[in-house]
């Protein structure tokens, strides 16, 4: 039994500095929102009458209002920040234009900033199945961590891995002081049970936190478009991986360095369909 608390006490040592940089990596996360929020507050009144024009627009239910609904949407945004209520109402209006991708884009954005709200979440699910390209199946690690993140926000995981760590300690403390046999191998095997449950939850934590700034995702933006084998448009069958339409996501591995001409075309390699990589159309897609 010393060795295993040994091994407790080891565990909880090597645990804290993961815990401590979970909460920073949330508290990053949500300084950066902070500072949004503070970039609307010093601004003019222009930016929340913007929205709120948006909203009203958008209310009025015609394809020409949406239109200009979308437009002060965006101006909005980049008058004030965003914000997980903007990205949605955002994608409802691309939505009722039938901008798919766009809609897409919009709804994933506000998941990032907001993982917990179901209703953007349903939507999304609901965009996804009119696209025409069946999207890969997520491996079921990554479906149970999305599944996890969707019960707090980053900040909320943090708080509850920290709080498990404290939990863990007093155990820990109970197990060293108590005097009673049958006591001290409850809070062994009880504090043991809590360190594991915390690890998942630092795992979670840095996951939520990461998943908020992650640049390695696009959306297809186009009708359709053509990959290529190699990063150059594709002259004959044999250099064409795979086609691809509007509403497809693909993860960005690099972006071939290009001069700084509008006349060449820029080349992206992506991860599309499962594992298959392939080269696009820089002006193809959207990143998230």
């Amino acid at each position: 039994m010393k060795s295993f608390y040994k091994i407790l006490i080891l565990m909880v040592i090597a645990l804290s500095p993961a815990v401590m940089r979970a909460q920073a990596v949330a508290e990053n996360d949500e300084t950066a929102g902070e500072t949004a929020d503070a970039s609307s507050d010093v601004a003019t009144s222009a930016g929340a009458s913007l929205d709120l024009a948006a909203d009203e627009a958008y209310m009025r239910g015609t394809k020409q209002d949406y239109l200009e609904a979308i437009r002060l949407y965006n101006e909005a945004i980049a008058k004030d920040g965003s914000s997980a209520a903007i990205y949605y109402n955002l994608g409802n209006a691309y939505f009722r234009v039938d901008s798919l991708a766009k809609a897409i884009i919009n709804y994933e954005r506000a998941l990032r900033l907001d993982p917990t709200d179901e209703d953007t979440r349903a939507n999304l699910e609901f965009v996804n199945s009119k696209i025409i390209d069946v999207q890969a199946a997520d491996p079921i690690s990554n479906v149970l961590v999305d599944r996890s993140m969707r019960m707090f926000s980053a900040n909320g995981w943090a708080v509850v891995s920290i709080v498990i760590f404290v939990v863990v300690l007093l155990f820990a403390a109970g197990y060293i002081f108590c005097s009673n046999v049958r006591l001290r191998k409850l809070f062994f095997f009880v504090g043991l049970a809590l360190l594991i449950v915390n690890v998942l939850a630092v795992i979670v934590t840095v996951n939520a936190a990461s998943a908020a700034n992650d640049r390695t995702e696009a959306i297809v933006i186009v009708n359709a478009t053509q990959l290529s084998t190699s990063p150059a448009t594709p002259l004959n069958e044999s250099q064409k991986a795979m086609l691809l339409h509007e509403g497809s996501k693909v993860k960005v591995i690099r972006e071939l360095s290009t001069p700084n001409d509008p006349r060449v075309k820029k080349w992206i390699e992506v991860e599309a369909a499962g594992d298959n990589r392939a080269w696009i159309d820089a002006e193809a897609i959207e990143i998230i």
